[in-house]
């Protein structure tokens, strides 16, 4: 009888181990449809570095995007770390379509933070085979935002920004030293 309790026991304590992750993904989820990005962000961010699953670092990469476009005009360490998970997934799963073009809309339309953005993008396109059903949307929107881009008004906005981004970014760098100068050890 006391054998097969332990069984039981440990069973359960399996099961338990295993419905974990789905749980944090779940709740990952819930705080994302609630708008707490942040929350979200962490939870699927420890999902996806613990267990490598593109579908944990896609929600992790958009988390951090909706982080970013609320923290804009400063919100340029956020679209990196939205960046760096949206690019894993597309990676793990490359034969995701949704992945890769989750990333490719992020260069498009988050890459202001990013210098490269347009020419990841570009690379990308080069990449996908004009067979692709989504291949001419893609093409289209890619060019929509080149020229975007390089328009004299976003020239302008862009040089604007300049100034306040620095200081943003110095002070943010300051910050973090008197933090870590004062914290007792």
């Amino acid at each position: 009888m006391k054998f097969t309790m332990w069984v039981v026991l440990a069973g359960t304590a399996l099961c338990m181990q295993a419905a974990e992750p789905n749980r944090e993904f779940a709740t990952g989820r819930e705080y994302y449809t609630a708008a707490e990005f942040g929350k979200a962000a962490s939870l699927f961010q420890v999902s996806c570095n613990r267990d490598g699953e593109a579908e944990a670092c896609y929600w992790t990469g958009l988390s951090y995007e909706r982080l970013a476009d609320i923290r804009m005009p400063f919100g340029c360490r956020t679209s990196a770390k939205a960046h760096r998970y949206l690019q894993r997934a597309a990676n793990l799963a490359p034969n995701v379509p949704m992945y890769r073009d989750a990333l490719l809309d992020f260069l498009l339309e988050g890459g202001d933070c990013s210098r490269t953005a347009l020419q990841e993008a570009a690379g990308m396109l080069s990449e996908m085979p004009e067979s692709d059903p989504q291949f001419g949307l893609m093409r289209m929107r890619f060019e929509q935002a080149a020229h975007l881009k390089s328009s004299p008004e976003q020239r302008l906005a862009t040089f604007f920004l300049i100034i306040p981004r620095t200081t943003y970014e110095t002070a943010a760098v300051a910050a973090a030293a008197l933090q870590m100068a004062v914290k007792p050890k």
